[in-house]
């Protein structure tokens, strides 16, 4: 018999020691973040001769930043995926976004990369070029001849 009330008390406790546990939760706020990953097919540096300016464009891809130069310029454009804004336009629940934007579309694993919330920016997909490996940059022109560039790696 006191067996048996010894166990009766420590499973009260228990129960009893669980309840105050749960009933008062920890709220916080979570801020979400999302970082954009480059794409490992990207990532690299890469380069395409360019006739009229007699120079090399160059565009670097890591995993976490995409960085551009134009020939004879000395000034690299970059945006990169770990760098946060505040939207001003979007749901209340993710008022972050990370600078750049990369999205997949098709079959054939074309991304478009450029910055969150803007548009016209070029498609890349990686090919066989002429025996090379190369990234096909085709520009993102509504209504006009679509001409494709050709970077390759150095």
């Amino acid at each position: 018999m006191k067996k048996f009330w010894i166990t009766l008390t420590l499973l009260l406790t228990m129960v009893g020691g669980l309840s105050l546990i749960n009933a008062n939760p920890v709220t916080a706020q979570v801020v979400t973040k999302h970082y954009t990953v480059v794409p490992k097919t990207l990532r690299g540096h890469w380069r395409h001769y360019d006739k009229k300016k007699k120079g090399y464009d160059k565009v670097i891809f890591t995993k976490w930043q995409w960085k551009y130069r134009d020939a004879g310029q000395k000034k690299w454009h970059s945006l990169s995926g770990k760098t946060f804004k505040m939207a001003k336009h979007v749901r209340a629940s993710s008022p972050w976004y990370s600078d750049l934007s990369i999205t997949k579309s098709g079959k054939h694993k074309t991304y478009t990369v450029g910055q969150s919330y803007s548009d016209m920016w070029p498609s890349w997909r990686r090919v066989k070029r002429n025996g090379k490996t190369a990234l096909r940059s085709m520009p993102a022109a509504l209504g006009q001849k679509v001409s494709s560039t050709y970077y390759y790696r150095y």
